[in-house]
């Protein structure tokens, strides 16, 4: 038997406090308070890794599914990279995980933040370095005893339906699981019922995120940037008051999966405690959390 937890990341949160002791344990008491029962597995910056796990039951938490983010388009940096990855995955096993997302990332300069969602400068030569890079990254992560997972992420290098699956086809699932974002593939245009039931044995943990549609259609219509997307109420919405179809997501996950639920609203379109009572309602009404038997 194993369980399927709620988990959140209180990314609205330390995006606006940073990932310090006061500014995630005052997250941690309003979302224990509403219920959650693990969240984003990250050390804060003035706390020791040892100190962590602790530190978290002291609100009733535990630790679930982290993200290493990186920039693969480099091949002169892919050796870097991994050795940042192993050392983030040991952090990670001593924490007592043992997956981990990985997930392309670039500065708000780049063409993909400045013109998001639509695989702006795409190049296939590029992709196929950044295919090799995550390779070695999950080679990294593995040999610390954790197991990567492709996490699609608008403004990066694997953005679109197409870099996703060329990422999860480049990479053999002995290194690579697939931990998805449904807002992000959303956004991205992709068909996200059709890449996770195509890739549902992959799946080890996810983000249920959701986006307005109205929100989507005006960014790519105005060609807005990441950041003037994704103001408050503009483009992620709270889970079940979107355009994405959640329920049939979590349809297409494997009957025994046994991850963690993950929600996740990065600017919530209302204030953090009401933003995350009102996911935590849709999960419970809508989620099939709790123990799972396999067969």
């Amino acid at each position: 038997m194993s369980g399927r937890r709620l988990a959140v990341n209180p990314i609205s949160y330390w995006l606006k406090g940073g990932k310090t002791v006061a500014t995630l344990g005052a997250a941690f008491d309003e979302l224990s308070a509403i219920g959650y029962t693990a969240v984003k597995a990250d050390v804060p910056t003035d706390l020791d890794a040892a100190s962590y796990v602790g530190w978290l039951a002291g609100y009733g938490l535990e630790p679930a599914l982290s993200l290493f983010p990186g920039s693969w388009a480099d091949a002169s940096r892919h050796a870097e990279v991994a050795r940042a990855a192993g050392e983030y995955a040991a952090q990670q096993a001593s924490l007592g995980m043992t997956v981990c997302m990985v997930s392309t990332t670039e500065p708000r300069d780049h063409a993909r933040q400045v013109h998001p969602a639509v695989g702006a400068d795409f190049d296939a030569g590029r992709l196929a370095t950044v295919v090799d890079g995550i390779g070695a990254t999950c080679e990294a992560m593995r040999a610390e005893g954790v197991l990567a997972a492709l996490h699609p992420h608008v403004g990066g290098w694997v953005e679109t339906e197409e870099e996703v699956r060329a990422v999860l086809d480049g990479v053999g699932p002995d290194l690579l699981a697939f931990g998805p974002d449904t807002g992000h593939l959303a956004w991205a245009g992709a068909d996200v019922v059709g890449v996770l039931r195509d890739h549902s044995s992959r799946i080890v943990g996810c983000h249920l995120k959701d986006v307005f549609a109205e929100g989507v259609e005006r960014a790519r219509r105005e060609d807005l940037s990441y950041q003037d997307a994704t103001l408050p109420g503009s483009l992620w919405a709270e889970p079940g008051t979107g355009s994405v179809d959640l329920d049939a997501c979590v349809a297409a996950f494997p009957p025994d999966y046994d991850g963690d639920f993950m929600i996740e609203v990065d600017v919530p379109s209302v204030p953090d405690r009401e933003c995350h009572e009102i996911a935590h309602r849709w999960a419970v009404e809508h989620l099939p959390l709790g123990e799972v038997a396999h067969r």
